[in-house]
């Protein structure tokens, strides 16, 4: 069983303590456990120095947030997205090491696609691809532009003893660091006396995301357009905002007109105009837009990311990405990637049957906390739920992953939080989102009701 963080309020005396808590010690003697811990001293300080003071601020930039919209669509309303404070510190070296997995495990995820679609044959059992939700049959044989099937990726890392751990790939339409702007925003304009004695690095990203797709293109100045469904999309914050950020036009999928060999798109100031690369925030390309696809194929649009990458991002093939990098001769080292288990094997279905608390529980095609189990006391729906359709589950082992200091309301809690980091081909962005669960929960997903917090680098 793992432990429980209990939900109480936490004494402002034990706040340092909490910060460089004694970790368990480790026999790698090359490993310094207390390096990241120390960067967090001046940081208490300047929290210190604030006082009480700090928690009026704190309801000040939650409340501006709220008023700029700072929200997330539940399905029924929208939801105000709690900004937590107190940030979260990472070191430039972490960050240098974390980027240089992420861009060796980007390369492989995108191999791992083009041995499918464009040479026809499957590195991994067959039975994974073929059951994908997200398999697309009419992109085989198809090479998109400069052979990039994943122009975004977003990787979810948790910390465990301080050491890095990837829990999952999000490759389809991953979303996020619109979440990671602001709230760094927030938090350097209300609070900036937090920063003294740091040397923060500046938040990048979003310019990378349009150098990539500019270079998709083919051309120097691309019309570039944002694809989403519309206010009652979930992240239609985030869309807003990287269309605002980078000049992207906002598109609904009616907005959209396949005609004469060429994607155009209807404006207001100069009607129709030819549109060259659509960056994609839904699913549903062809129900929404007819013949999308077909103009996609053809070659008159890019579409980013491309139709079909959900076979990478698939919970099944997780398991099969260290293998694909040995197999590709790519090196990853730094992050661990932990134990998962395809419940498509009987060994493994028996294990996770036998000891479900040991395991949280995923469906392949999950995101957003969809999908997600973490089991508690022998959890019976989920068990029946695996015996019905085991294949489409994975298990993954439970991580006590480190805790962080949160402050919500007026008062300071111990909570768990993931780092979500944003990959835009071979560049990681500086906007790194820190998701924070609910109080005593794991699950740190947007849609499960927790908080977000700044991420600075430290230089």
């Amino acid at each position: 069983m793992f432990k429980q963080i209990p939900c109480k309020k936490l004494k402002f005396s034990s706040y340092y303590r909490i910060f460089v808590k004694i970790r368990k010690v480790t026999k790698d003697p090359t490993y310094n456990e207390f390096i990241l811990d120390a960067i967090y001293f001046k940081l208490i300080d300047n929290l210190q120095n604030m006082e009480k003071r700090i928690f009026e601020i704190s309801k000040k930039v939650n409340f501006q947030a709220y008023m700029e919209g700072f929200t997330f669509y539940t399905g029924y309303s929208y939801r105000a997205i709690p900004i937590d404070i107190v940030p979260r510190l990472v070191s430039k070296d972490f960050f240098n090491k974390v980027s240089r997995y992420l861009i060796a495990r980007s390369y492989v995820l995108n191999r791992l696609i083009k041995e499918v679609y464009e040479e026809k044959s499957s590195p991994i059992p067959d039975w994974i691809i073929k059951t994908a939700p997200y398999f697309r049959p009419e992109m085989i044989g198809f090479t998109p532009p400069k052979g990039i099937y994943i122009h975004v990726y977003g990787a979810d890392i948790v910390r465990v003893n301080s050491k890095p751990y990837i829990l999952e790939d999000n490759l389809r339409i991953p979303s996020g660091i619109a979440y990671a702007y602001k709230s760094f925003e927030y938090v350097s304009r209300f609070i900036p006396e937090l920063m003294e004695g740091y040397n923060v690095s500046p938040i990048q990203g979003l310019e990378y995301l349009h150098d990539i797709l500019r270079y998709v293109s083919g051309t120097k100045d691309p019309v570039i357009v944002l694809l989403t469904d519309g206010v009652y999309n979930s992240a239609y914050f985030e869309h807003k905002f990287i269309s605002d950020k980078l000049g992207f036009i906002l598109v609904e999928p009616s907005d959209l007109k396949i005609k004469d060999g060429e994607v155009v798109v209807d404006t207001v100031d100069e009607g129709e105009i030819h549109v060259d690369v659509i960056y994609r925030r839904i699913e549903d390309l062809d129900y929404l837009t007819p013949s999308l696809m077909k103009a996609y194929l053809r070659g008159w649009v890019t579409i980013a990311n491309a139709p079909g990458t959900g076979i990478a991002d698939d919970k099944a093939s997780f398991i099969w990405i260290p293998y694909l990098a040995e197999r590709y001769g790519v090196k990853m080292d730094f992050v661990i990637q932990p134990i998962t288990l395809c419940l498509y094997e009987k060994d493994n279905l028996e294990k996770v049957l036998n000891y479900p608390t040991k395991y949280v529980i995923k469906k392949r095609e999950g995101y957003g906390g969809i999908g997600l189990t973490i089991v508690k006391d022998d959890n019976i729906n989920i068990i029946k739920e695996i015996l019905k359709e085991y294949e489409n589950f994975i298990a993954q082992e439970v991580l006590d992953f480190d805790t962080v200091v949160s402050l919500l309301g007026d008062s300071f809690y111990e909570t768990y939080a993931d780092l979500r980091f944003f990959t835009y081909y071979d560049k990681v962005a500086t906007a790194i989102l820190s998701r924070v669960g609910v109080l005593g929960s794991r699950i740190t997903n947007n849609s499960s009701g927790g908080m977000v917090k700044p991420v600075w680098i430290i230089e």
